[in-house]
């Protein structure tokens, strides 16, 4: 006679105030970033900006790095943590059949991941970089460099904290082999 099967355990876990916080400066500084490129768009001192190839390859560097978040998106799948209400509709474009929030899964290392730790947050900067560029305001640039590529840098410290905690050894030796 078998053992009656025991419903899975569905393992959740909460987010700590600090990662929230890394959450919100880090979308604070894309509506900032956002405010400075409308309000200073058009001026002469962002003419030497102008050159067609420059942009062109703004362009290249903003469309690469909304594609490297993408896939490093996809590839987390759709029980990956997002706090966020922009997180959620992304879920919901990304993964429609998926219903379930702030689920434990094993750790990712393949794919993109097998390269980098931080493709959404490295996609992100590149994204405001190369717009900053496509659409030439250096104020806006300065703001990316300045700014924006620090906070993700700061919320990716976080999130590895974050992680270190959730996967414990095996996220340690990921964090080793893999430091961007």
């Amino acid at each position: 006679m078998k053992d009656p099967e025991k419903p899975k355990k569905v393992e959740f876990f909460s987010l700590d105030k600090k990662y929230i916080l890394a959450y919100w400066v880090t979308m604070t500084s894309y509506v900032v970033f956002f405010l400075i490129q409308l309000v200073t768009v058009g001026y002469s001192y962002n003419a030497s900006l102008e050159n067609p190839w420059i942009r062109r390859i703004g362009l290249v560097v903003s469309v690469s790095g909304l594609l490297m978040w993408y896939i490093g998106r996809k590839k987390l799948g759709p029980e990956s943590v997002d706090i966020d209400p922009l997180g959620e509709i992304s879920r919901r474009i990304l993964f429609p059949s998926y219903k379930k929030v702030h689920i434990k899964k094993p750790l990712v290392t393949d794919g993109i991941y097998a390269f980098m730790k931080h493709p959404q947050y490295w996609g992100t900067v590149m994204f405001y970089i190369g717009f900053a560029v496509a659409i030439p305001s250096y104020p806006a640039l300065a703001f990316a460099i300045l700014v924006v590529l620090p906070v993700h840098i700061w919320r990716a410290k976080v999130e590895e904290e974050m992680n270190l905690r959730i996967f414990g050894e095996k996220y340690r030796r990921y964090s080793e082999e893999k430091r961007w």
